[in-house]
Order: structure tokens, then sequence, then C-alpha cells
């Protein structure tokens, strides 16, 4: 008789801000490939806020699924979450934080989550069409179900297309 061996579950956080579309089709994605998802469908500014200093618990890797500019995090109809914002108030020891954002990669950003105590930091440093922020994090977290280093699964899933080739890891 053959046996299944168990796999642990990974837990993953995403924080929906805005694109309810691009955050559901990640999560039904990820539940594919065994992640548990909690996804935390954001209200407000206030809310993200609080999500980034950890007074909402999120797990060990958080997705943001948010749209971006060269001021910071977008948040309809309230001010845009700068960096600033988040070398304030956001709390993220350890963690490792995927924003699907346009320009969440470049400019200050980048550095203030590292301020934040992220152990890692991926973001795109330009504007990836949506189908491409999709298709790069799917593959990056496919390649991490398989144990691939995270700096190997960014460059593989960054190789994927042009548009993908957009995002970069920032260690801290």
């Amino acid at each position: 008789m053959h046996t299944i061996p168990y796999v642990a579950k990974q837990n993953i956080t995403i924080v929906a801000i805005d694109d309810t579309l691009e955050a559901s089709a990640v999560r039904a994605t990820l539940e594919g490939f065994n992640y548990r998802t909690t996804t935390h469908w954001v209200g407000s500014r206030a809310e993200l806020l609080k999500l980034l200093a950890g007074e909402i618990p999120t797990d060990d890797v958080v997705i943001l699924s948010c749209h971006g500019d060269d001021h910071g995090i977008l948040v309809p109809d309230e001010p845009t979450a700068t960096p600033a914002d988040i070398r304030d108030h956001a709390h993220l020891n350890g963690k490792t934080v995927i924003n699907l954002g346009c320009l969440t990669g470049a400019g200050d950003l980048p550095a203030a989550f590292k301020h934040a105590g992220t152990a890692a930091y991926v973001a795109p440093i330009d504007y990836p069409d949506g189908s491409a922020a999709l298709a790069f994090v799917n593959n990056l977290l496919f390649l991490r179900t398989y144990d691939i280093p995270l700096d190997q699964a960014v460059r593989r899933a960054a190789a994927v297309h042009p548009e993908c080739a957009q995002f970069q890891l920032h260690h801290s």
C-alpha cells in the first residue's frame, strides 16, 4: 500500500487593497498550490497601516495586492501610503513582502520596508500590466512550493516575460 506523504501547508497573508479580482485570483491559485491563505480586504488607509504595524496579525509571507505610483501605495479615496508612513508605522520583522503594485519597487519604498524589518521585499520597479503581476506571483510561489530559494525563484519568475522582469528582490 502506497501512502501519500503529509506536506505541511504554508501560511500566506494577502492584503487586498482595491483590486479584488487580482487578490481573488492569487488566493485561488495559492490554495491550489496547497498554501493556506488569509485575505484581508482593506477598506481604509488606517486598516492598511494597522496590518503593516502588526496590530492585525499577518503571516511570515505577505502579498500586497494593490496599485502604486511614484508616491507609494494607493488607497482608494484616501491619501497614498507613502514611504514615510511605512517607516513610521510598519513592523514587519523577518517577513517577506511581495508587493504587486506598480512602482512599489522603485524610489524610497524598498528602503522603507527594509527599515520596517522585512527579511525580503519583492516589487516592480515600473508599471507591469496586471496580468504580468499575476503571472509573476503565481510562478514565484509555485517555485517556492518546491523549496526553490527566494532569490532563484524571483529570477526564474521574472524571466517568464519582459513585463514580469520588472519585479526585483530587495534583501534586508
